[in-house]
Order: C-alpha cells, then structure tokens, then sequence
C-alpha cells in the first residue's frame, strides 16, 4: 500500500510540474517572436489595429471600447474610429467620421530607430482627406496620428493584433 501512495505521488508531482510549463519560451524570444510577426504584417501591409485610448486636439485622452479599429489590407483601409473634435465642413446629417472604407495612396514606411517603424499615407472619400502617421513599436504598440482637411486632429493609442 505504501508503494502505492508514493507511485501516486510521484505520479501528481510530474503532472503538476507538466501543467506549470509554459511553451519554453523565455521572455527575449518572447519578445523577439512578436517582433517578427510584427514586422511579418508591416511587410505583407496587412495589419489592424485595435484602439484602446482616443486624444482628441485640445481635450482630454478618453479609453474606448474594444470595437475600434483601423484594418490595412494591400491598398485598402477600413478606419473604424470613433471622432470626437470640431468639423469645419460637413454633409448634410452629420457625415461618417472616421468610419470609413477607401483607397490608400502615397503608402510609405521607414524605421526612424530600430524599435519603430513610421508608415505614412494619404485617404480621400467623399467627405474629406485623411493623412495618417502610424508609429508600430516591435511589441505591436501603436500610435495612430490623423490629420484631416476639414476636421481637428486626432490620436489613438493601440495595439496591433495578431492572427487577423
């Protein structure tokens, strides 16, 4: 019975170590493999972006829910953001704001430091023109600066998503 007991307990130490691994990875090449895929989506320039944080020029930085988004697929973006700021010239009924499907023009991207990488590019709809900065940092962070024609500038804070 004694044999059993320890047989048993051994058996539960191994199984409880087991479950406490993690995937082996530590912490660098944690780090190193988010890295990549970041770099993966800059390059194949098809990424989203999930907004956390909304700063609007001159008012104070507001946390939104996690429904927001800026999607880049090729040539083709899809901006759903929320818009809060004053509007110079708008449609009749208000207009879409920042959510909006359109072409990409004058895409480009540089790595001012190791860490980040710029892309920059222009919209036009409809409704306005649209300059966005985006700043990725190798954790997938992100900063979205607009500046549009007939609209206040806005940021946002995010992060980039991965398996999209």
């Amino acid at each position: 019975m004694k044999k059993f007991y320890l047989m048993m307990t051994v058996l539960v130490a191994i199984l409880l170590q087991a479950c406490g691994t993690t995937n082996g990875l530590t912490k660098a090449e944690k780090q190193a493999a988010v890295a990549r895929q970041v770099q993966e989506n800059l390059d194949a320039r098809h990424f989203t972006i999930a907004v956390d944080w909304m700063k609007p020029l001159g008012g104070m930085p507001r946390h939104v829910s996690s429904n927001y988004e800026l999607k880049v697929n090729g040539d083709e973006i899809d901006s759903y953001l929320p818009y809060v700021g004053e509007a110079y010239r708008l449609p009749y009924g208000g207009g879409k704001g920042l959510n909006f499907k359109g072409t990409i023009d004058n895409y480009t991207i540089s790595y001012p430091t190791s860490n980040r990488a710029l892309i920059e590019f222009s919209v036009t709809n409809d409704e306005d023109t649209y300059y966005f900065r985006i700043d990725v940092f190798n954790n997938g962070k992100s900063i979205i600066d607009i500046i549009a024609r007939d609209r206040d500038a806005i940021s946002f804070d995010g992060e980039m998503l991965f398996n999209n």
